[in-house]
């Protein structure tokens, strides 16, 4: 008797608090887009605050060479990272949202191939940087060396760990282990700064690493996973698994736009020097953010898309939203850049001012790119991903080649606005390559052919 009333009781129970949060979310005017979205732009905006104050205390315990050297590490770190993780952090994003009881073994696979492939890469990097990357002498080493590779594969981790947490709808922690890690970057800083280690930059990004994925993927683990297996994918979702062609081509565009990201540091190390590259890296931080905001937008596109395939259509709000706010955005940090430059040295803002603004400026463009991408993914029109993520690379890498030599770390700025402007004015030119029917009815056929 007691056991067929309590029955009742709790599902009642849920049900009123389920019925709670929908009011609650609707009192607010967010849908899950838009929710979400926003959740990860918070994650953005703390880790590039956070990262600011990184910097510029790093820009004033540390010599120009010295935040050169090893802010070109960490760019070769992230970068080596997002190769070695096949970008299956992307593909968590896309098809966890409907996978349903098969979520742990999909995340658990993702880790491991991973962790192996990125490991496998860091090491190979490290033996060879004597005829690669010069710059990059001080980790060719046991000891360092050693960590360097340990450290990258924890970052390929770090990464699919958000994308999966992404496509558990849980962005609130991808908000959470963003700031945590950032702190405890600050406070490895500080720790290292005081007792004189010379790679003290890099030691901290190793560490902090180590502790925010041992937090982070306790709750993954633990939690978020066993109640998204619990939960039915909706009636309208794409539950489809990935397969090898989507993942070939999305880890093909995903590697260009890494290249794009991470080697002109590297570039500017070799071509002009560490003080230059700390200059840019510097300067390209800032202007980051507002990158960071058109693609979590995309991601929560997505999300809800494969959730709910009639959501495709939400991309003509996503770029009206996005839009406003980036407008506004760029014309305060190109209003406020020398004062913001300045936080990081007097030589930071002579010589970076011009190249943030260029960087500013591109993040216009590529809210239209982004969100072309992120569309295109949802859709699994993956050759109009590489079209545009390869053709984004070819343009900013062989600009910045081409321009350094005349213009210095300004030609840098230049090759990512002038590359994000041309790839823009394609896709508005050719839009039937990626603009997608009305969704009058649920179903996949109606997107027709699939990677």
């Amino acid at each position: 008797m007691v056991s067929n009333r309590a029955g009742p009781s709790a599902a009642a129970h849920r049900s009123v608090r389920s019925r709670g949060r929908a009011l609650l979310n609707s009192a607010r005017g967010y849908d899950p887009l838009l929710r979400n979205a926003h959740l990860l732009t918070l994650s953005s905006v703390l880790t590039s605050l956070l990262g600011a104050l990184y910097w510029a205390l790093a820009a004033h315990w540390y010599s120009p060479a010295t935040v050169g050297r090893n802010s070109a590490a960490v760019s070769a770190m992230m970068f080596l990272g997002g190769v070695g993780q096949l970008n299956l952090a992307n593909a968590m994003v896309r098809f966890v949202p409907s996978a349903g009881p098969r979520t742990g073994r999909l995340v658990g696979l993702a880790y491991l191939v991973a962790a192996t492939v990125t490991l496998a890469f860091a090491a190979g990097l490290v033996l060879l940087i004597p005829v690669v990357s010069p710059g990059l002498g001080f980790l060719h080493g046991w000891g360092l060396g050693a960590a360097f590779v340990v450290a990258t594969g924890a970052y390929a981790i770090f990464n699919l760990q958000d994308g999966v947490l992404t496509g558990l709808r849980r962005a609130d922690w991808v908000a959470l282990e963003n700031g945590l890690f950032s702190a405890e970057k600050i406070g490895l800083l500080v720790a290292f700064a005081a007792v004189g280690a010379v790679n003290g930059i890099l030691l901290s990004w190793m560490i902090g690493l180590a502790l925010a994925l041992v937090v982070t993927n306790a709750f993954v683990f633990g939690r978020a996973v066993p109640r998204h297996q619990r939960t039915p994918p909706k009636a309208r979702a794409d539950t489809s698994a990935p397969t090898f062609g989507y993942l070939a081509a999305d880890y093909l565009g995903a590697m260009c736009w890494l290249a794009a990201v991470n080697l002109p540091v590297v570039m500017v190390l070799n071509r002009l020097g560490a003080a230059d590259s700390a200059y840019f890296s510097l300067a390209w931080m800032v202007p980051f953010a507002l990158y960071c905001f058109s693609s979590n937008m995309g991601y929560s596109l997505v999300v809800e898309s494969a959730r709910d395939i009639t959501r495709l259509d939400d991309y003509r709000r996503v770029l009206r939203h996005s839009g406003r706010v980036l407008v506004a955005s760029v014309v305060l940090l190109i209003a406020v850049s020398p004062w913001v430059l300045r936080l990081f040295g007097s030589g930071y803002a002579r010589h970076g001012t011009v190249v943030l603004w260029l960087l500013a400026l591109s993040a216009l463009p590529n809210l239209l790119n982004t969100t072309v991408v992120a569309l295109s993914r949802a859709r699994r029109r993956m050759g109009v991903v590489v079209g545009v993520l390869g053709g984004l690379s070819l343009l900013v890498l062989g600009l910045t080649e081409a321009l350094l030599p005349v213009l210095g770390i300004t030609g840098a700025g230049a090759a990512w606005l002038i590359g994000q402007t041309v790839v823009a004015a394609v896709l508005l030119w050719r839009r039937s390559w990626w603009l997608p029917a009305r969704q009058s009815a649920p179903g996949p056929a109606a997107e027709g052919p699939r990677a």
